[in-house]
């Protein structure tokens, strides 16, 4: 499944990049691709193949990525993509 997860925090890429590539390590095996757009500080759109929704959410539910939200006063809206032909 396709999805944009849009988020919106206080604080930089640099922040952001650091959390994702964290996250990135220890769910392996819940997507096959992404592409990570900036369009702003504090303002990042990642679109992503999920393989895997169950191993997805719990890392989205994780009580690292939850402190994570919370230290930086995140929000994400998520997106469901479908490509159009």
């Amino acid at each position: 499944m396709n999805i944009c997860v849009v988020s919106t925090f206080d604080g930089t890429t640099n922040d952001y990049m650091e959390m994702f590539n964290s996250t990135k390590e220890k769910g392996a095996g819940f997507f096959s691709n992404y592409d990570i757009g900036i369009i702003r500080e504090g303002k990042i759109a990642l679109m992503i193949n999920i393989t895997d929704m169950e191993k997805f959410q719990e890392i989205m539910m994780s009580e690292e990525m939850q402190a994570w939200d919370k230290k930086f006063n995140c929000t994400d809206e998520v997106y469901s993509l479908e490509k159009m032909n």
